[in-house]
């Protein structure tokens, strides 16, 4: 009878967790390859796992069986040709100022998008068309989530590879805690001094109002002109929507910070297990004495973007580390000498590399999506920020001690051969990245598995509340309780006053008492 039972109760959960084959549409709009990486992991997996899955963005590859992109073809020269972004100009600002041209990058992404031929491709789906699920990169705003009222507004599951922005709380709630969250342009630790955490506050409250005053009624202005639809909400409120958001984060080397819970932290979900390296990359790391050294400046900045006269100092000073092999992800013809201790490839199996039991050393931008494979892997860091989390990012890892910084405003060869030679001569580099690496990857599952779970959790229960904040409904003064405290002024102000007016009135009356009595 007890067994009997057993089988039905294991027969209902596995029914419960059963997930059919959903229709899923991807809205993938922050034009940059790294993010386009990171979520193609996630969005491969669920068609492996059996869903039908299409894509809006900038950024693809080949379609497949159940894997369909519609190319947002107008972003990329819409920002870089036609209003002529530079992100070598862009890694010379400040912070503040950095905060003015994501403003512009966001803008000029949604008029890209909007003039695109694929976005009709995607409007003339008919719209009685079913989408099980929306999946939303909200990265650079809700410019296509119009496509969501299309669709009759199915379940919205938001994510993003850029950490936890501050602007996840506009989305689902929750609270941001300015006194140990720095902003993502600040190059801040958690323990940061009283004008730190001011000008940390400023720049977040800044960031927030030029979202909710000027990013925010823009956008809706302009997706109101392009889609047409004289029934659909605020743009911000179509946000809102969100059931469940999944973040690039881990607390590793990420801001201890509370999320709500249908906020999951999925860092490193892109990592997969690395294949063996091609037979003359091997043969070129195993040669060398000491071992191999990867130089990557990601995806946006490219090393061919450099200048000469920089390439020029990187490969004398690696002329001058004979012992170690450098390969070096060059993206062009590079028409200068190179010495035989150095390689460069158009592409390289990054994380193949930094699997390798010989990688010594990363020379990397500090990208977000580098520093996790780096920890991941175990292998220190020569960072060489240039903007955005770039900075922040470096800062966290040279507090954990595994990495040292290059400045790109003032390199010279000396430098870049004694802080690369710093990192792969001094053994604490390597233990303080491999105690990380161990913090990194004990979890009890997989960071995909986990945001496959619960993306299919969503569709299992898609009209789910019991996860989201109370936050969105009670707005910022009520859940920061800033009315509380203004209550508890007043009160306090009014003790104050009336304690004043008493003893204002008990002298004064003392004082005519005696007057009179002096008459």
């Amino acid at each position: 009878m007890r067994a009997n039972v057993s089988l039905v109760a294991l027969c209902a959960l596995a029914a419960l967790s059963a997930v059919q084959t959903a229709n899923i549409l991807c809205i993938m709009t922050v034009p940059s390859p790294s993010h386009h990486i990171w979520n193609r992991v996630i969005m491969e997996e669920l068609v492996a796992r059996g869903h039908n899955v299409t894509v809006v963005s900038q950024d693809g590859d080949a379609s497949r069986t159940n894997l369909t992109y519609i190319m947002l073809e107008k972003v990329y020269s819409t920002l870089y040709e036609d209003e002529g972004l530079d992100l070598l100009e862009v890694s010379k600002e400040t912070p503040f100022q950095s905060l003015f041209t994501f403003r512009e990058f966001y803008l000029g992404m949604c008029r890209g998008a909007l003039k695109s031929n694929g976005l009709n491709v995607i409007l003339n789906y008919p719209d009685s068309f079913r989408f099980d699920l929306v999946l939303y990169d909200f990265g650079c705003g809700p410019c296509l989530l119009p496509l969501l009222h299309k669709f009759n507004y199915p379940p919205l599951v938001a994510l993003t590879a850029f950490s936890n922005p501050p602007y996840s709380v506009d989305i689902v709630g929750g609270h941001k805690h300015f006194a140990y969250t720095p902003h993502y342009a600040l190059p801040y630790g958690f323990d940061m001094s009283f004008a730190e955490r001011a000008y940390n506050t400023y720049l977040c409250l800044w960031d927030a109002g030029l979202r909710k005053f000027t990013i925010m009624p823009q956008l809706d202005a302009m997706v109101r002109d392009r889609f047409g639809f004289n029934d659909m909400p605020y743009l911000q409120d179509i946000e809102q929507r969100t059931v469940l958001m999944l973040v690039n984060t881990n607390p590793a080397f990420d801001a201890p910070e509370p999320l709500p819970p249908n906020v999951i932290a999925i860092g490193g979900a892109h990592i997969k297990e690395p294949k063996p390296l091609p037979s003359d990359l091997e043969e070129f790391v195993g040669k060398a004495k000491k071992g191999a050294v990867l130089f990557s400046l990601g995806s946006n900045i490219r090393s061919d973007m450099i200048g000469e006269q920089r390439q020029r100092m990187f490969i004398e000073a690696f002329r001058q580390m004979p012992d170690y092999h450098f390969l070096w992800k060059f993206e062009s013809k590079l028409n200068l000498p190179l010495p035989p201790n150095v390689i460069i490839r158009p592409w390289l199996p990054q994380n193949s590399i930094l699997n390798h039991p010989r990688t010594r050393a990363f020379i990397t931008h500090s990208g977000g999506l580098s520093t996790q494979e780096a920890s991941w892997f175990g292998v220190p860091l020569i960072g060489m920020p240039f903007f955005v989390d770039q900075h922040r990012n470096l800062k966290r890892s040279l507090i954990g001690g595994v990495a040292e910084p290059l400045d790109f405003g003032a390199l010279s060869t000396e430098k870049i051969r004694a802080t690369v030679m710093k990192v792969l001569e001094t053994p604490i580099y390597r233990e303080n990245m491999q105690r990380r690496a161990m913090y990194f990857r004990d979890q009890p599952e997989k960071p995909l598995d986990r945001a496959i779970w619960w993306i299919e959790y969503v569709l299992r229960h898609p009209t789910v509340e019991h996860l989201r904040s109370p936050t969105l409904k009670l707005g910022t003064a009520k859940s920061n309780l800033l009315d509380v405290y203004g209550f508890f002024a007043g009160v306090i102000l009014f003790v104050l006053w009336l304690a004043v007016f008493i003893v204002r009135r008990v002298c004064c009356g003392r004082k005519m008492k005696t007057k009179k009595k002096q008459q």
